[in-house]
């Protein structure tokens, strides 16, 4: 996957990603679910908000090595280039968020794709919901620029890399059946995959935490492989990785 994502067309504040459209219907693209989902899913009743587990402002004890190693090596070559971060560590279900200087913001617990993978299928972001197969639901691993957003609704989003419809949002309750904030709120990261690939997280870490430090700002995220090894991702040269990722 990419380590430099094309930063101006990661839909801006203010704007919305395009729609396949057909007359005055629209066909459900996984980009476009992205951008819908929100307005249709974040009309929280404080009992919701309760269930989901409170984000910390400290470091997690259960934060992981590869974490460590990644904020380390962004820290030491300032490959971050004085912009704030967010590390995503996909096996232990955890997104930790810093400040440009590597103080952290807040950490928290994320619901991801539902299948295992470090690269996402050719034309994912243009693909109809209903044709994303189950395998194919990966939320990619890699460096990428982000910036925020608006859904449809007028609600915050942070889109990762907009070509492959992958964001960073509140989590979407809509569907009770998927039991989202259950997931988000259990000790255990072996239930929190049940995305199409894109990250969801409690709404109060996204409003406290993400919205503020990338509000006026672009920023990076480092998404942590799960099948490929950390240095094969982010400690190659960009050019084989880049390569290597189509």
């Amino acid at each position: 996957m990419g380590l430099w994502p094309h930063a101006p067309e990661a839909a801006p504040a203010g704007t919305t990603p395009h729609w396949r459209e057909s007359a005055p219907r629209f066909s459900w693209t996984r980009r476009g679910f992205a951008a819908a989902g929100l307005a249709l899913g974040l009309g929280f009743s404080p009992a919701c908000l309760a269930a989901e587990r409170a984000y910390a402002t400290d470091e997690p004890a259960a934060a992981s090595s590869a974490s460590g190693q990644v904020k380390t090596w962004v820290l030491e070559t300032a490959d971050n280039q004085g912009l704030p971060f967010i590390i995503v560590d996909k096996v232990n279900a955890q997104v930790l968020a810093f400040d440009r200087e590597g103080r952290l913001l807040g950490a928290a617990p994320v619901l991801l794709g539902l299948a295992p993978g470090d690269v996402s299928p050719p034309g994912i972001g243009d693909s109809p919901l209903s044709g994303i197969a189950p395998e194919d639901r990966i939320t990619p691993a890699g460096r990428f620029l982000a910036s925020m957003g608006e859904n449809l609704g007028g609600k915050g989003i942070l889109w990762i890399d907009y070509d492959a419809a992958l964001s960073l949002h509140p989590v979407i309750t809509t569907r009770a059946s998927d039991r989202r904030l259950q997931r988000l709120a259990s000790a255990t990261a072996l239930d929190n995959r049940i995305s199409y690939g894109c990250i969801n997280v409690p709404v109060t870490f996204f409003e406290k935490v993400v919205q503020p430090a990338f509000n006026g700002t672009v920023g990076v995220v480092y998404i942590l492989p799960e099948t490929r090894s950390i240095e094969h991702v982010f400690f190659t040269a960009p050019a084989a990785a880049a390569d290597d990722a189509k």
